[in-house]
């Protein structure tokens, strides 16, 4: 009998096993859960009135976590940011601050708040309350792009204030808040009917203030929020939306203010009769500046010629003197700030490094006397083969030219075949930005042709009195037939304006207009591209960023859109493709 109850027992928990264990297999091949958690209870009511708490707490369905925190913000932001935990099915921000009298809060914990088991994500999930009788419900929605590349930029805030005073955005926490979605999106919520300034920070210490180094946008004006059909409008609804609702959203431009202060970065001598100062910011204002021997003695300064860079940034000093001491000071005024952050004259003295003159000597061949090497003057030259009947060939020097020997340079056309080479003229202009560079240029170069250009010794002299070794150069120019043309018309052109021709958001061309006209654009491979257009209101061949602090916006950048909206212009061998731009309203559409 013993036996039999001992059989009965063991049968029976080998059955159980086996039911457990298809069970658990039946629940493992289950779907997955893809649904989000749903909100049972809110502490306090969404749009409840005279709230007073400490905390509020958010019941679910489900257990659920904290995956993304840094997606939570309390619009207006509070003195002390808000912990957020989870017990159970609750999810609870707690708050050491006083709430302010008759104020509307919202709690928007945006991505945060995902079920415990498969992370589904609540998303765009709001709390809003007041402390008053009154639900301030109004929105204010917009889009935040990058004012010359146009990408969303990741990790911005807008912060609105009631006040356009000048100093808030940099002292005071904002009266709303809310975050720029990575599209570029954001809406704020719960504000009152009244105009607000709007302000879009990186926040990197999230201050809800704007610090210098972080990047900044804004719009000029101040704007009154809107109510949206439903209250609960979100950025999740505008990322959903078409793209024409996008384009008439207001823009707040994103750019890095240039905070750096002028002073002189570095100076050096790098060849005996050359030195070069480096600043921090464009165009240094340099009120004296004197070069000086072991002896004291001023070097004679009309003798000294002076090259600024294309942005003035760097300056070089060329001594065009018979002899130059090897050793060499300076002293220099030039305006730069003082402790208190106000430019004013400051005086410095430079020490260059001792210029030690050496022999150069060639390695004789065998059988040969060793001798000196003679000095020359370098002469490199860069050419675009493609571009070339448009920008010509660069001579470089490593020297400011003094004298250009015509007689010494001959410029050869060839025919078709590549014979009977025949001399033409041609043309040297000198770059005003840069000493030592100059364009070689025919006075028409045709389609197709090979052409040869010979410098012989003694072409060039430079303010050594040094002299070019001999140097030749062939140029095959393009065959137009096998390239694109685009022809602009400009209209009401007030200023000057940088083209460029974008190729996979690469720089192919770069032109510039600054009057009513025809710009044409040639040699381009039929491809498709993108024409964007810069503003360049100081007309100093660049873009310039702009100051919150001085309220000054970056200069306008767009891309030119075809009757259909889109920006790709496609390109076809042997064509020509017009196209017309108006620039009174260009940006504004």
């Amino acid at each position: 009998m013993k036996k039999f109850v001992t059989y009965i027992i063991i049968l029976i928990t080998v059955i159980c096993a086996s039911n457990c264990a298809n069970r658990s297999n039946s629940l493992s091949g289950g779907p997955k859960d893809t649904i989000a958690p749903v909100v049972l209870k809110e502490i306090p009511k969404y749009d409840e009135t005279n709230v007073s708490v400490k905390r509020i707490e958010i019941t679910f369905n489900e257990y659920v976590k904290i995956k993304d925190s840094k997606s939570f913000i309390v619009s207006p932001p509070l003195k002390s940011s808000p912990s957020i935990f989870t017990r159970g099915k609750r999810v609870i921000a707690q708050f050491d601050s006083t709430l302010n009298e008759n104020t509307t809060y919202l709690f928007d914990f945006g991505s945060a708040i995902v079920d415990l088991n498969e992370s589904n994500p609540l998303g765009d999930y709001r709390l809003r309350f007041s402390t008053g009788d009154i639900i301030d419900s109004l929105h204010l929605s917009g889009r935040a792009r990058h004012a010359f590349t146009f990408d969303s930029v990741k990790n911005m805030k807008i912060i609105l204030y009631k006040s356009d005073v000048d100093s808030l955005p940099f002292t005071t926490p904002p009266d709303a808040v809310a975050h720029v979605s990575n599209r570029g999106f954001f809406v704020v919520d719960a504000l009152k009917n009244q105009p607000y300034r709007v302000i879009a920070v990186e926040d990197k210490n999230n201050n809800n203030i704007y610090d210098a180094g972080e990047m900044v946008g804004f719009i000029d004006s101040m704007i009154t929020p809107i109510t949206f059909d439903a209250d609960t409008m979100t950025v999740g609804d505008y990322e959903r939306d078409t793209f024409s609702i996008f384009e008439h959203l207001p823009l707040v431009r994103i750019f890095q203010e240039n905070i750096n202060k002028q002073y002189l970065s570095d100076y050096k001598r790098e060849q005996e009769r050359k030195v070069m100062l480096y600043f921090a910011q464009h165009n240094p204002e340099i009120h004296s500046i004197a070069f000086f021997g072991s002896d004291s003695i001023a070097l004679d300064s009309t003798k000294i010629i002076t090259e600024k860079s294309f942005f003035a940034d760097t300056v070089t000093y060329w001594f065009t003197h018979d002899s130059v001491p090897a050793k060499m000071y300076s002293t220099i005024i030039y305006t730069k700030p003082d402790s208190v952050g106000k430019d004013a004259p400051s005086e410095a003295t430079l020490r260059f490094k001792d210029f030690v003159k050496t022999d150069v000597k060639r390695k004789p061949k065998k059988g040969e006397e060793e001798k000196e090497e003679i000095p020359k003057l370098q002469i490199s030259t860069r050419v675009n083969e493609k571009l070339v009947m448009e920008t010509g060939m660069d001579l470089i020097f490593n020297s400011p030219i003094t004298k250009i020997n015509y007689e010494k340079i001959n410029f050869y056309k060839f025919d078709d075949e590549g014979k009977n080479p025949k001399k033409i003229p041609f043309k040297i202009v000198p770059d005003t930005s840069n000493l030592c560079r100059y364009v070689f240029d025919a006075d028409k170069w045709e389609s197709g042709l090979t052409y040869d250009i010979e410098f012989l010794t003694g072409a060039f002299s430079d303010i050594y009195k040094l002299e070019n070794d001999s140097v030749r150069k062939k140029i095959q120019t393009p065959n137009t037939d096998k390239f694109s043309t685009i022809n602009i018309d400009f209209q009401n052109v007030e200023c000057n304006y940088i083209i460029q021709l974008m190729k996979n958001n690469k720089v192919v061309q770069t032109k510039q207009m600054n009057k009513n006209g025809h710009l044409t654009i040639s040699f381009i491979e039929p491809e498709t591209y993108s024409l964007k257009i810069i503003e360049d209101k100081n007309n100093n061949g660049r873009w310039d960023t702009g100051s919150l602090k001085t309220r000054l916006q970056p200069e306008r950048v767009k891309l030119y859109k075809l009757d259909d909206g889109k920006t790709d212009i496609k390109l076809r061998q042997g064509w020509d493709t017009g196209l017309l731009v108006d620039m009174e309203n260009f940006f504004d559409k």
